[in-house]
């Protein structure tokens, strides 16, 4: 028992080197640090350099044990592991994407000098770049690792920290659901107001074009096992929907906002045809479908599942059309939505 106990306490009285934000939030089991974490700026997890247009994610190093001397380490990226998760889905390629590295710097290495025992560096990433509609919606992660100790022990299942960057909250901040405030019929369930039969119907205060009344005069509206939804579908004996578009024109104040008609997540997404969420601001209209990409008087993204919003900036009160722009040439295609959401955003960068 002696001998035991001895091997015990010389076993807790290793010092091993770890990464803090490793076991930040995940406690070890998946070494995900999200991005932004914290409650205000006394807490977040990054600072904002405003001058030189950075995010500075704090990271760092730590020596558990009895140890008081000074070491150092070197950092460096790990793609391959970023690259691991994405192959074997553990991270959704659809929604998660390898930091670029034209985006990041970080230190080659970090001392710690002796008594501290920890020490900080930072990830700094560049404000345009995260800015960038291609990563709107989106989760950019980076795996920072610790190597080259120049005394004590790495600990290995600590020494790597995935960064997980909410690129829409960080860059925009905390969502407000506005919804409510300006869209009329957004949903849950959706009304119809007018109907053909029990099934097909006309979406009540909005927009429809001729395009997208392909049910006998009525579209945009369904009833069915699915509930009453918002809906845009042909085959099964209905023609096609060539240039069809849903919309509202509604009068926001300045300010950044998002749009998502899939109420984030579409009943039903059969889309085989390339088809569009559209903002388009300061028009009475959406464009024709022929007239979406590269429209830099919009803004847009291919409706998908799972749904990237649109997002936009105001920088005055502005008249606002949004919805969405089909195109179905191939048979047997739709999408269907129980709300849309309209999100604003008070603190951005």
């Amino acid at each position: 028992n002696s001998c035991k106990k001895a091997d015990s306490e010389k076993d807790y009285g290793i010092s091993k080197i770890y990464m803090p934000q490793a076991i930040f939030k995940s406690a070890g089991v998946d070494n995900n640090y999200p991005v932004p974490s914290g409650t205000d700026s006394s807490t977040f997890n990054y600072q904002v350099d405003t001058k030189a247009n950075k995010i500075r994610v704090i990271l760092g190093a730590s020596l558990s044990g009895p140890g008081r001397d000074a070491y150092s380490v070197e950092i460096s990226a790990n793609n391959d592991t970023v690259q691991h998760l994405l192959n074997t889905r553990l991270l959704d390629p659809a929604i998660y994407r390898v930091m670029p590295a034209s985006m990041y710097t970080l230190p080659a290495k970090l001392d710690v000098p002796a008594g501290k025992k920890s020490g900080t560096f930072y990830l700094e990433m560049d404000i345009p770049q995260l800015k960038s509609n291609d990563y709107a919606g989106k989760y950019l992660v980076l795996a920072v690792k610790l190597k080259g100790a120049s005394k004590y022990e790495l600990n290995s299942s600590l020494s790597t920290t995935i960064v997980v960057i909410n690129v829409n909250t960080l860059v925009i901040g905390p969502a407000v659901n506005i919804t409510n405030k300006y869209i009329l019929n957004p949903g849950n369930p959706f009304i119809a107001s007018a109907m053909n039969g029990s099934r097909w119907g006309t979406l009540k205060d909005w927009k429809a074009n001729t395009a997208a009344l392909s049910h006998g005069g009525v579209g945009g509206f369904s009833n069915d096992g699915d509930g009453k939804t918002m809906d845009l579908e042909s085959g099964w004996g209905s023609p096609q929907i060539l240039n069809g578009k849903l919309s509202q024109t509604i009068t926001l104040p300045a300010g950044t906002y998002s749009f998502d008609p899939s109420g984030g997540n579409w009943k039903w997404q059969g889309t085989k045809d390339p088809c569009y969420v559209v903002v388009a601001p300061n028009a009475d209209d959406l464009p024709d479908y022929s007239n979406i990409v590269n429209n830099s008087s919009v803004q847009y993204q291919l409706i998908a599942q799972p749904q990237t919003a649109v997002t936009f900036q105001l920088n005055t009160t502005t008249k606002v059309t949004l919805g969405v722009v089909v195109n179905y040439v191939q048979d047997q295609q739709g999408i269907k939505s129980t709300q849309v959401v309209l999100y604003n955003y008070p603190t951005h960068l």
